[in-house]
């Protein structure tokens, strides 16, 4: 898969933090923060086409798709056998008589592994995702140093502690971001 773009632009970073931003340190930031927001919610976020995903048969019941949302499925192969007695159910696939025998046999071949081509991600980056990648973005912008305190002669700044870390999310960032999270069942990984 091709490198995603960020979250938000450089115009919009420089439209949250009310000043001009060095188009270089903007893009880096945004990258960033982007990568930050995609590691912690398990997720490209990002509209990709076509892409392909490899899943182990574990519960014959059902595939479960890493990335949400799916938008279709163009292609479901084992081996270089095309499947087309599926059915997509949300980020599932199901197929009548489980995954764990192919068409005409009673079994699956190992190693169980089921190659599917599908297009997953949001069409446009949702408001939550943007909001965090902008705030991340702008902690690191103005306190790329991480400092906690700067004095110069008789001018002293503290920085606030949440941009001390900058890079990483707040306890308020993950509320936001948490239904973008990729889940187990009804358990959410943290």
């Amino acid at each position: 898969m091709a490198a995603l773009p960020p979250f938000a632009t450089a115009a919009e970073l420089a439209a949250a933090t009310q000043a001009s931003v060095d188009p270089a340190a903007a893009d880096l930031a945004l990258a960033s923060a982007s990568a930050v927001i995609r590691r912690w919610t398990r997720q490209s976020i990002s509209r990709v086409v076509d892409d392909v995903a490899t899943l182990r048969v574990i519960d014959c019941g059902e595939l479960v798709l890493p990335q949400r949302p799916v938008v279709s499925v163009s292609e479901v192969k084992v081996n270089s056998l095309i499947l087309n007695d599926w059915v997509l159910s949300g980020d599932r696939l199901l197929r009548t008589g489980g995954w764990h025998r192919l068409p005409g046999t009673t079994t699956y071949p190992d190693p169980g592994l089921v190659q599917v081509t599908y297009t997953h991600g949001w069409d446009g980056i949702p408001d939550e995702v943007r909001a965090v990648c902008l705030d991340l973005a702008s902690a690191t912008l103005a306190n790329p140093s991480m400092l906690r305190q700067e004095t110069i002669d008789d001018y002293s700044r503290t920085f606030a502690a949440e941009t001390l870390g900058a890079g990483s999310l707040s306890e308020a960032h993950m509320m936001l971001l948490s239904g973008y999270r990729r889940r187990i069942g009804t358990v959410g990984l943290r």
